[in-house]
Order: C-alpha cells, then sequence, then structure tokens
C-alpha cells in the first residue's frame, strides 16, 4: 500500500514540477523574443519621428538636421553612436543598454556644443555628450545599416544648408566589423542609419535602446511578473504534495480494492462484490464494473463446463452402455449372434467414435491450429462437396462467387450448420443458404425453420450447451467448431432468430 502511495505521489510531484520548468522556459523565451521585439519597434518608431522631425523644418542646415536626430529620440532610446565615413567613433551620446555611461568618453556636460560631420550639434537634455578621448575599443560584428539617409547639400559660407532629405530601407544586407566602446555590445545597437551626402558616404548612427528589464515601466512590469512567478513556484510545489497525497491516497485505495478483487478472481472465488460508489473516478468504475462482469462469466464458465463434462459423459457413455447391453445379451444367450446385432453393434461404435472425433477434432482446432491451405474456392464446388445427397437444401447465389478460404475447413463449417439445420427443421422443410457479395467480405446466410431456446445458451461454447437446449444426443461441438474455424479464416459467424427462422450467417473477409 505504502509503495503504490509513494509511487503515485511522486509522479504527480514530478508533473507538477515538469510543468513548472516548461512554463519557465517559456517564459524565459518570451521575454527574449520581447526584447527583440521592443529593440525592432523603438528602432521603426525613431525613424517615423525623425522624419516627421525633419519635415517640420525649412532652411534646414545641417547642423539642424544633427540636431534633430538627437532630439527625435524618445525616452526608450539609451544612446547613440554616430560614426565617420570610416566607421571610427566620433560621438558618444547617452549610454548602454543597460544605463552604463561610456566610461571611455570624456563627459562634457549637456546642452554643448561640438563638432560632428563638419557642424556644430547642440545636444538637449537628457542626454550628455562625451568626445571621443581613448583608444580603448573592441570589435564586434553589427548589422550593416537598416535605413539610408540620402542628402543633397551645398555649402553657403561656413553653414552645410540640406536641399534635399530622403528616408529608405537600405539594401545592405550581413554584418560588418565595427569598433566599440568597451560597455556596448552588439545586442545594445537596435539599428544603424547611413548617411549619404551628395552620393557618398558621410558617416553612420547607431541608435542603442533600452533592455526592458533596465527601462522604467516595462522593468517595473517584467520584475513584478517574474517575481510573483519565482515565489509562486514552492507554492505550486506544496499544493501538488498536499493534492498529490490525497488523489494519490484514494487511487492507491482503489488501486489495492482492484488488486484484491483480481485475486479472488484467480483463487477461484467468481462472487466478486465492488461497491461502485466509492469509485469517484469513471476509469476505476469502469474497472470494477468490468471485473465483477468478468467473475460472473467466470462462474458461468465453469457452471457450463461442468454441465457439459455431465453431458460428454452421457453422450459417450450411451453408445458404450448400448454396446455393453447388446455383448452382454449375447453372451448370455439372450441375442442371436447375426447380422442384425452386429449391424446394432456397429452403430452405436460409429456414434462413440463420431463424438470422439468431433472433441478431438475441436481440441486440434483451439490448441494448435491446423495447417492451412488458403486459395480462392469457387461457391458452386464448395455447395457440390457439402450438399451431396441433400435434396431439402436450396442455394442461392446471384453470381458466381469465390470465397478466400482452406477447402476443408469451409466444408467442414458448413456441413456443421446444414447438417444442424436439418436436425431440429420440421419435417419437410427446406433449408435456404444465400451466398452474397457485401462489399469486404462474401457472406453466406443458411435459414431454416425453428427457433431458439429461451434463455439463449452461448452457442459458440462447446461448454454452454445445457439441458434445456438439448433435444436429441450429440456433442454438441458443431456451432463451436463452425466458431473456431471462422477465427482461422479471420471472419465471423452469428446465430438469430426472426419470422419463424433460424439463420446462421457466415462472413468470410475478401
Amino acid at each position: 500500500m505504502r509503495n503504490i502511495y509513494l509511487r503515485l505521489l511522486v509522479s504527480i510531484v514530478l508533473i507538477t514540477v515538469c510543468v513548472m520548468a516548461a512554463q519557465t522556459l517559456i517564459l524565459f523565451a518570451s521575454v527574449i523574443s520581447l526584447q527583440k521585439t521592443w529593440k525592432e519597434n523603438v528602432f521603426e518608431n525613431y525613424i517615423a519621428s525623425l522624419q516627421e522631425n525633419v519635415s517640420s523644418q525649412e532652411n534646414l542646415s545641417f547642423t539642424g538636421l544633427m540636431s534633430s536626430l538627437i532630439s527625435s529620440a524618445p525616452d526608450r532610446v539609451s544612446g547613440l553612436l554616430i560614426r565617420d565615413d570610416v566607421g571610427d567613433i566620433s560621438i558618444s551620446i547617452g549610454s548602454s543598454s543597460r544605463g552604463e555611461f561610456i566610461p571611455q568618453m570624456q563627459d562634457t556636460g549637456n546642452l554643448e556644443d561640438v563638432s560632428s560631420f563638419g557642424g556644430k550639434i547642440t545636444i538637449p537634455k537628457p542626454f550628455s555628450i562625451s568626445v571621443n578621448t581613448t583608444r580603448e575599443y573592441h570589435t564586434e560584428s553589427i548589422r550593416k545599416a537598416a535605413y539610408d539617409i540620402d542628402l543633397k547639400s551645398h555649402v553657403e559660407g561656413r553653414e552645410i544648408v540640406i536641399d534635399s532629405f530622403s528616408v529608405k530601407q537600405s539594401d545592405a544586407i550581413g554584418h560588418e566589423e565595427v569598433k566599440l566602446p568597451s560597455v556596448i555590445r552588439e545586442s545594445d545597437i537596435a539599428g544603424t542609419i547611413r548617411f549619404f551626402n551628395n552620393g557618398k558616404i558621410y558617416g553612420y548612427v547607431d541608435i542603442l535602446v533600452y533592455d526592458l528589464d533596465v527601462y522604467g515601466p516595462t522593468y517595473m512590469i517584467i520584475h513584478s511578473t517574474t517575481k510573483v512567478f519565482f515565489y509562486f513556484l514552492p507554492i505550486a510545489i506544496l499544493i501538488a504534495l498536499v493534492a498529490g497525497y490525497f488523489i494519490s491516497k484514494r487511487n492507491a485505495r482503489h488501486i489495492m480494492n482492484i488488486q484484491d478483487a483480481l485475486s479472488a478472481l484467480a483463487n477461484g472465488k467468481y462472487d466478486v462484490k465492488m461497491d461502485k460508489s466509492d469509485f469517484k473516478i469513471d476509469e476505476f468504475r469502469v474497472i470494477s464494473e468490468s471485473i465483477v462482469q468478468l467473475g460472473k462469466d467466470l462462474e458461468r464458465h465453469q457452471q457450463s463446463r461442468r454441465e457439459w463434462f455431465k453431458n460428454i459423459s452421457h453422450d459417450l457413455n450411451t453408445p458404450v452402455t448400448s454396446m455393453n447391453i447388446l455383448l452382454s445379451g449375447a453372451d448370455d444367450g439372450l441375442f442371436n449372434i447375426d447380422k442384425d446385432l452386429v449391424a446394432a453393434l456397429k452403430k452405436e461404435n460409429d456414434t462413440l467414435m463420431e463424438r470422439i472425433a468431433s472433441v478431438s477434432y475441436y481440441s486440434n482446432l483451439v490448441g494448435d491450429k491446423p495447417e492451412i491451405q488458403m486459395r480462392y474456392v469457387d461457391v458452386y464446388d464448395l455447395a457440390d462437396a457439402v450438399l451431396q445427397g441433400k435434396s431439402n437444401c436450396s442455394l442461392e447465389c446471384t453470381s458466381s462467387l469465390s470465397v478466400h478460404a482452406d477447402f476443408n475447413l469451409a466444408k467442414r463449417a458448413l456441413a456443421e450448420i446444414i447438417n444442424n439445420a436439418e436436425e431440429y427443421s420440421p419435417e419437410g422443410s427446406t433449408i435456404i443458404w444465400k451466398v452474397m457479395d457485401d462489399g469486404d467480405f462474401i457472406t453466406m446466410r443458411i435459414s431454416n425453420k425453428g427457433s431458439l431456446p429461451s434463455p439463449r445458451p452461448q452457442f459458440f461454447e462447446p461448454w454452454a450447451r445445457g439441458d434445456s437446449s438439448r433435444h436429441q444426443g450429440g456433442s454438441g461441438l458443431g456451432l463451436p467448431i463452425v466458431y473456431q474455424i471462422m477465427e482461422i479464416h479471420k471472419g465471423s459467424v452469428q446465430i438469430d432468430e426472426k419470422d419463424g427462422f433460424v439463420t446462421v450467417t457466415l462472413s468470410f473477409p475478401k
């Protein structure tokens, strides 16, 4: 009992742990996917904001464009890396995606004017600007520019005046090697903009975006969600332990009841009692009902087997007794030893041999299966072999049909049915044998006038023939032999009564 309980409890807890582990993996995978989508959306929004900002300005100078480049950044953008035409960083603005300021740069404060791309740029709050004063970089492979800004400009005095401005998606694909400050990683860069001025590459701007677990509002949401999730893990395991205890305890009790019932059946105690109301789970209830039914079937089979042994002993003993009487009478001089006595002895001996042969034949069918030779047998050839000397049987076959069967076994099955129909049919009545094609089966229906006993015995069990269905002598093995032959052919046999006719149906698979 304890072992069953522990196995069930451990199984429930392991399932809970596996589910929680799967949920943890899904959570982390979702955060990673959301992080990527988040940065892509911020970058796209930045491009749209930049276009709107620049389009609203008149007499745009290059300095005004660079200022718009910085001021268009939403609060989700952590910083910008401005690189020259060869890819070297000239200005770093803001911080990394994790909020770390770039240590290799010298901070020059807020609202400073710095030179870049040939002009002065005003840096608005909240960004701080750092100018390159060090050579401490590391090389990383980053994605090439996602957007191109194409400028047409001319110089007026010391100012670069922009004549036209257009933004389009870049046709650059793949990655390129770039020197980045030590605190910047490839994953920090949400996207890169490439600048063209009068058809020549003028520089690059890398957009840095806060990570979800750093950016204020989303950080609070993710942190709270994750904290609740991990705080719930021990609670979930505790709930699983408690629920597993009660579930496994109840299931263990059900299993023990079932085990006791099966042990009783194995020991020959077929009158099994199981309280179905005690089983709250449908599966256990079905199993308990099946066990009770199995006990009833085994008890009925055992009773039928005893009756069959009694009946077969009587059937075998009857011709032996008759022969013994005849032989004793002849020995005492009561009967003359002549042809009539010999004929009577032969008749009883033939009856005995026939019944012994039926038992032996059936034993061979249910034991080691006989070797069979399957071939296509024409129905008319089969009928000729079965109906020799029988004028009271009518064959109805719509067309020339063949069955895939062993000729001798099929002949024996049909002969048993025809003989049984003759034995229980009124004198002078006709037995009707119909053969038809039913798609996947060749069906044979053999009908005779008569009725079935009530209650109906298990016709296809050799020990099911009781005295209530017994009209004449015989082993009672005819229909059981038919059943075993159809099993060998992977077919079926049924017996029914309708409108005063008893019909046996054989179905041979094609």
